[in-house]
């Protein structure tokens, strides 16, 4: 078995319309953020006023689905964020399974294509089962498969239907679940074999089987014979490895997570500030200690004084404009964020923008299509709550849930 075998997988909610899978740092890329100090008191504002269910601990069972049905509660009321990622994470042979931070067996897209087509074009980062990361656009090749389970693809528009056909590459229709589509896909490829793929560092990525050693064998010597680093993504943004010297050119990555999520919470809080009327000591105070307990319970207690449904009227025309300029192509992709503060350039002023752009033509359909969490932003997440960063008032994460 040798770098033909070895297959790049990837399950996902968006569909590569233009045949690229395009890491986070270059789309105008939105999320909600659950976790933060700015949720946890949205959070008790809602359990105050009712709105959200209590756990019967007398049914256990009962503890998942409550817990979902909460956080779709709370999304509502919160602003949205964004990230930074300049790397698109993929699986080899095989889909990565469900755990406590990452659901893919839910996704309604997958797209599979050979490592050995990206070798001379990509910048592989990392070489891992479950965690092989490229930085930058990954144009697929003419032999990558896209899978659209078949209920997403025929709620598809002719123009989007008529768009893939035109991909070169091969389109595939499944049902059922998309872990069989997968491998039923790999297998029939003649070319790669499926795997059933673990998140245990004693099984080295894969569940024996007859070709799991010989798989990993490749996968070591691909990585070896080019120098590519074998670390877990985690590991790859925290250092908390050996192989630094093959990830210099993202050794950025933290930082400009921070500086964009910097962005887009000054640019609510500014925001937030105006609407409520909130003075200028106040707003400051959150712009520069985002994390002080004491200034976020003053901002709950003044979004409790105009009352919830005030505040969620609120957040909708915020997300709304955030939604339209997205759908506009308005809105600034993190790297434009990032790249504007190291580089020196004008300051972007979203705020600016939100409040002058209007366009009644945007259907709210379309902006629901566009909406998608990552694994790579959550792994992101799980960095950004270990590392040991500056003083509070220089902070520009907070620990936060995707999905």
């Amino acid at each position: 078995m040798d770098i033909k075998n070895i297959a790049l997988v990837r399950a996902t909610n968006i569909i590569p319309f233009d045949g690229i899978v395009h890491p986070i740092s270059n789309t105008p890329y939105l999320y909600k953020a659950i976790g933060t100090g700015y949720s946890f008191i949205i959070n008790d504002l809602l359990r105050k006023e009712h709105k959200l269910k209590e756990v019967d601990w007398s049914n256990p069972s009962t503890l998942e689905s409550i817990t979902h049905e909460n956080t779709s509660i709370l999304k509502q009321y919160l602003p949205y964020m964004s990230d930074y990622n300049s790397m698109v994470l993929w699986s080899l042979n095989g889909l990565v399974p469900d755990d406590i931070n990452n659901t893919f067996s839910n996704k309604t897209c997958a797209i599979i294509d050979g490592l050995e087509e990206h070798m001379e074009d990509a910048e592989l980062i990392s070489l891992v089962p479950t965690d092989t990361a490229i930085q930058g656009d990954v144009p697929l090749s003419s032999h990558a498969s896209i899978l659209i389970k078949k209920n997403r693809y025929d709620s598809l528009s002719a123009q989007e239907k008529e768009t893939l056909s035109n991909l070169d590459l091969n389109v595939i229709i499944f049902e059922g679940d998309i872990k069989d589509a997968i491998e039923e896909q790999l297998n029939s490829s003649n070319r790669f074999t499926a795997e059933t793929l673990s998140l245990s560092r004693a099984d080295r990525g894969y569940l024996s089987s007859d070709t799991s050693e010989e798989l990993i064998s490749a996968i070591d010597d691909v990585a070896e014979k080019n120098g590519i680093a074998q670390v877990l993504h985690f590991d790859v943004l925290t250092g908390q490895n050996d192989e630094q010297s093959k990830l210099l050119s993202v050794k950025d990555e933290l930082a400009n997570s921070f500086l964009v999520g910097e962005f887009y919470r000054n640019t609510f809080i500014e925001y937030l500030s105006h609407e409520l009327g909130i003075d200028e000591d106040l707003k400051d105070d959150l712009i520069n200690f985002p994390n002080s307990s004491e200034y976020l319970r003053a901002l709950g207690e003044k979004i409790s004084e105009i009352g919830l449904e005030k505040y969620k009227n609120i957040i909708d025309r915020y997300n709304d404009s955030l939604e339209k300029l997205k759908l506009a192509g308005k809105l600034p992709t993190p790297q434009n964020i990032v790249d504007s503060v190291k580089d020196g350039k004008p300051t972007i002023d979203l705020l600016h923008s939100l409040r002058n752009f209007k366009d009644s033509n945007i259907l709210g359909s379309a902006i629901n299509a566009t909406k998608e969490s990552t694994r790579s932003s959550e792994i992101l997440e799980q960095a950004n709550s270990i590392v040991d960063r500056i003083p509070e008032k220089d902070e520009t994460k907070d620990v936060d849930e995707r999905n």
